[in-house]
């Protein structure tokens, strides 16, 4: 296992654990501050990572989504101390960004196998969950609702993993035509 993937999933661990306490104790802004000082400092250290932007804005927009509807339609709620939860909270949307900021590194082995996501989405994203419940972070009062949340997002999040990893790559081609263009002019 490659340096680059240990310390990616160690961010990521370490990043939901200061959220949901964050937000269990009334902190609610110290999980965005804490997702976004990881990502930016691993953009710094591994300045692949910043090909993730695309994936990571819209796995934001994912969760708001898969979150809100859990709200509105009272599968999960959240304490007062958590922040303000309707029609989500932030610490939420910037824990689906934190999970996102893994899926092309340590979590790799996922990437393309949707079947395999909508396992893993089923039951890990109901786990999170049911653990910051434990914490005191959220109150889930449908855990079939939240399973459904996760079985829907989780193929979401891949099929834009896939569509933005190919967005990449044909601007890398595009990029490099533009190169050998520029280089034939020069002879």
């Amino acid at each position: 296992m490659s340096r680059t993937v240990i310390i990616n999933f160690v961010a990521f661990q370490a990043a939901w654990f200061i959220a949901v306490l964050g937000a269990a104790g009334g902190y609610p802004w110290m999980g965005p501050i804490a997702v976004l000082g990881w990502i930016a400092a691993f953009w710094v250290w591994h300045p692949p990572a910043r090909d993730d932007l695309v994936l990571l804005v819209g796995a934001g927009l994912i969760g708001f989504a898969a979150d809100s509807l859990s709200v509105l339609t009272g599968v999960i709620s959240f304490p007062q101390a958590a922040g303000p939860g309707f029609p989500t909270t932030i610490w939420m949307i910037a824990l689906w960004i934190n999970f996102a900021a893994s899926i092309r590194h340590s979590l790799n082995w996922i990437r393309g196998r949707y079947a395999l996501g909508l396992v893993f989405g089923g039951i890990g994203g109901p786990l999170a969950y049911f653990a910051g419940e434990k914490m005191g972070a959220l109150v889930i009062h449908s855990p079939l609702g939240v399973v459904l949340a996760w079985v829907v997002a989780m193929p979401l999040m891949l099929l834009l993993e896939q569509a933005s990893d190919r967005s990449l790559s044909r601007q890398s081609v595009s990029a490099d035509r533009y190169a050998l263009d520029t280089d034939q002019e020069k002879l």
